[in-house]
């Protein structure tokens, strides 16, 4: 029996991740490297502090050290997250709330960083607790902010489902032992493999949990 939901938040719940691939992309070219569906594929849902040094491996720790600066100014900058909400998360949100699950979220996203979405969006009525990347050593393929969800939620992985949007993510909840919900990107190339069910819309879980009770 599912009595728990947990969201990843960045391509779940918020738009972050199309505009961050973005924003790389153009840094990349600008730095003069072409930018592939591989480097996709190793960017997406990944801290960009630790995959810069892969894309550009003839660059010096300082200049990797200025790239990250200047994508950092850029991507933190002008953060609407009221704008930059997944369009029916709030209308999912509710109908989980009404039928009693327990709602967390698991991100490799800073504390600061969920609070922000959550007041943005008023959200907070929903979300009994997240996990950060402030409380957790391993960040996702690794399933600890998984386990972690769970155990604060005091439920087992029989008992919860995750909604994921990337491979990392998806691998973790796996790991995690948990059944995975995966929200399809078809705007950029990124690996979804191995889900248990996709979505193309956020209401579209809502009967998936249902119909697996």
């Amino acid at each position: 029996m599912i009595k728990a939901v947990i969201f990843d938040l960045d391509g779940v719940l918020i738009d972050t991740e199309y505009r961050a691939i973005m924003i790389k992309a153009d840094l990349c070219r600008r730095y003069g490297l072409q930018w592939t569906a591989e480097d996709y594929y190793r960017t997406a849902a990944r801290p960009f502090a630790t995959t810069i040094g892969r894309l550009f491996p003839e660059k010096s720790q300082d200049e990797l050290n200025r790239m990250l600066a200047e994508y950092r100014s850029i991507a933190y900058v002008d953060m609407d997250y009221h704008r930059l909400a997944i369009p029916g998360v709030k209308e999912l949100l509710e109908t989980l709330r009404g039928k009693g699950y327990r709602i967390a979220i698991a991100s490799m996203s800073p504390k600061r960083k969920i609070d922000q979405v959550l007041s943005a969006n008023h959200w907070e009525k929903f979300i009994d607790l997240f996990v950060s990347s402030d409380d957790v050593e391993r960040l996702k393929p690794d399933p600890d902010c998984y386990l972690k969800a769970m155990s604060k939620l005091g439920v087992n992985s029989d008992e919860c489902i995750v909604i994921e949007d990337s491979q990392v993510g998806i691998d973790a909840a796996h790991g995690a032992g948990c059944k995975c919900i995966c929200r399809r990107e078809h705007r950029y190339p990124i690996e979804q493999r191995n889900a248990d069910f996709y979505i193309d819309e956020m209401q579209e879980a809502a009967e998936i949990i249902n119909n697996i009770e």
